[in-house]
């Protein structure tokens, strides 16, 4: 007799966001057994100045769970574009885990 046992398995997910100062385009990955979130990331952008451009590219962010919350890394930029990048974590975070609700 044999058994089959899935033991993990993970949903990859795709995002966009904007809100008035960026756009993020990124994905995150939830454990599918029991929608708990692993991990996310996110490239970031200005709001581009013509509608169907993409703006300039400010950086990127890499959020993974340890020991019960997101731990972030950012890359290099600007502190007022850090401030406009945390803002889109923030947001984009309370959407992911449905804080938001």
């Amino acid at each position: 007799m044999s058994t089959f046992n899935v033991t993990s398995s993970s949903l990859n997910n795709q995002y966009e966001y904007a809100n008035e100062y960026v756009t993020v385009q990124g994905n995150y990955t939830k454990d599918a057994t029991n929608d708990t979130l692993q991990n996310v990331s996110g490239s970031v952008y200005n709001v581009p100045t013509q509608q169907g451009q993409q703006g300039e590219y400010i950086g990127n962010f890499n959020g993974y769970v340890r020991d019960g919350e997101i731990r972030y890394s950012i890359s290099e930029m600007s502190r007022r574009n850090a401030n406009k990048v945390w803002d889109a974590i923030d947001d984009i975070e309370a959407n992911i885990t449905g804080a938001n609700e």
